[in-house]
């Protein structure tokens, strides 16, 4: 009963949104400026997003009041104090826009949906023993109309897409067991954007998992204003992504930023060297009931010395991939996150700094190396932030 009582949801707010909705069209490269500008500074007058965008007083007025007549933007109270009219701040309208976002993982998958500002409205999550499609699919059949219902009819004709994030080549992982391996297999002729576009009607949008976690950051985090940096996400296994000019550098496969795929001296994968997998085997063989996904900052200071061997093999990898990076590309900065909590990471900073130290690096400049926001969340965030980016930044 419950099954079509989801269907019939789901095929109402469709119905709707076919009738009412202003999102499929892509906006104008000055509307998108408008809207990148807007969201990395919060709130701007008309003045100055003119002047910062180099567009007249008349192009942005016209661009702006586009964008306000489509429930993109609103209008602030009017600041005064100042010589001549009162300036009137816009800002983005959470309600102008949604996203769905998924996260297929190795051992969980996520769906959340999250507004124009980037802020989740609801999530929902499932652990799995390996990504098994059968499994998915009854995933998304139940909680996209469950999702779709709690915006209510009107903010559900603004959801713009579906942004998926996983690991690409799932099918060549090695599974615990022939069945899971075949599992696994299956994915290789699995054509899951068709299948997405085919059963929800909605734009799919998909990308490499790390480089949705570095949307994420780009549009969350950043607080040091990065245009340049290398992307580290300490995840199942070490991934990354790379930002040039404040923008996402995919190449031509979407693979840019495979920082796993390095060798060090020894001529082993980085990503085989501090895998979060190989940390919970440490807490399982221990008889510790912890997850390294969830671990707290309480539980990483109980637990520091068990902890510290894996965080030391974590920053010498960094360390070499910043080394490789640096060589090839003048960054600003290495920007670090994972599921583990801020106090971990603030440790694995600090050695990854000493790490790099004692590497030879004669001919490259030190970067920063700070810490990212978005946490256990980043992949899943980054995901929904697909279609935003695809229409609006």
């Amino acid at each position: 009963m419950a099954k079509r009582s989801n269907r019939w949801v789901f095929n109402r707010i469709k119905k709707d949104a076919m009738k009412r909705s202003l999102l499929p069209t892509r906006r104008s490269n000055n509307e998108r400026a408008i809207l990148s500008l807007i969201r990395q500074c919060e709130t701007l007058p008309k003045a100055q997003i003119a002047k910062a965008l180099s567009l007249s007083a008349q192009a942005a007025t016209v661009n702006i009041n586009k964008l306000e007549e489509d429930k993109l933007l609103l209008r602030d109270a009017p600041v005064k104090g100042r010589v001549g009219q009162p300036s009137v701040p816009f800002r983005l309208n959470p309600d102008g826009a949604f996203s769905f976002g998924l996260k297929i993982g190795r051992r969980r998958f996520d769906l959340i949906v999250i507004d124009l500002q980037s802020t989740q409205r609801a999530s929902v999550s499932v652990e799995v023993n390996v990504p098994n499609i059968d499994e998915l699919k009854a995933f998304l059949k139940t909680n996209i109309p469950q999702l779709l219902r709690e915006l209510g009819c009107d903010l559900s004709t603004r959801v713009c897409g579906l942004g998926v994030a996983m690991p690409f080549d799932i099918w060549h992982w090695h599974a615990e067991n022939p069945e899971q391996q075949a599992q696994l297999l299956e994915w290789q002729h699995f054509d899951l954007k068709t299948y997405l576009e085919t059963e929800f009607e909605l734009p799919v949008y998909i990308s490499n998992d790390n480089n949705a976690a570095c949307c994420a950051e780009l549009s969350l985090g950043n607080r040091q204003n990065y245009s340049d940096f290398l992307y580290v996400y300490l995840g199942a296994f070490l991934g990354g992504a790379v930002v040039i000019n404040r923008q996402l550098l995919e190449g031509k496969s979407g693979n840019a930023g495979a920082i796993g795929s390095m060798l060090n001296a020894q001529h082993e994968q980085l990503l085989t060297l501090c895998s979060l997998l190989e940390l919970q085997k440490q807490f399982d063989a221990a008889q510790l009931n912890l997850s390294v996904y969830q671990l707290t900052d309480s539980q990483f200071k109980e637990h520091y010395a068990l902890i510290l061997p894996w965080l030391k093999k974590a920053a010498e990898a960094i360390s070499v991939a910043m080394h490789h990076s640096l060589s090839l590309l003048d960054m600003q900065a290495v920007v670090i996150d994972s599921p583990l909590p801020k106090d971990a990471l603030d440790v694995v900073r600090q050695l990854t700094l000493e790490a790099f130290a004692r590497l030879d690096s004669r001919g490259l400049r030190l970067c920063d190396v700070s810490v990212g926001v978005c946490g256990e969340k980043a992949q899943s965030i980054g995901s929904a932030q697909l279609a935003l980016s695809h229409h609006y930044f």
